[in-house]
């Protein structure tokens, strides 16, 4: 235990020291020089972008842990903590939205691992019938 304390406590001060480091001598200049523009590609087709990616995404996933509702799980949790927490802590989204957008995440990331375990077989179906089920 006491090791998993000492990696935490090391992988946050890293983590903080390359987030703030990053933010303020990379993203924060690249972005105040490169203002928002017209999408790249129409609505309909950038959100099926979007969707083909993020089946390429599960399915690695899926592949890589065995298990598609843990690796489901897993990407929400990322996308959670990335999008909607960060966003309600900044003051750039309402907490109710951000808990919105946490459940819609959750929902979506949770609904698209039972679907690839339901019509891929050879996974782990018991281990992710336990997560389903509480």
């Amino acid at each position: 235990m006491t090791r998993r304390i000492g990696a935490s406590v090391a992988t946050a001060l890293v983590g903080a020291i390359v987030t703030f480091g990053g933010v303020v001598f990379f993203f924060e200049p690249i972005a105040s020089a490169d203002p928002p523009s017209a999408p790249p590609l129409p609505a309909a087709l950038g959100f099926l972008v979007y969707i083909i990616l993020s089946v390429l995404l599960l399915d690695w996933v899926s592949r890589e842990i065995g298990r598609p509702v843990k690796a489901a799980l897993i990407i929400s949790a990322s996308q959670i903590i990335l999008v909607s927490v960060d966003f309600v802590l900044r003051g750039e989204r309402g907490i109710a939205t951000g808990a919105a957008s946490a459940v819609l995440i959750l929902v979506t990331w949770t609904t698209m691992g039972a679907v690839y375990r339901a019509v891929l077989p050879d996974t782990k179906s018991g281990d992710d019938q336990a997560l389903l089920s509480g």
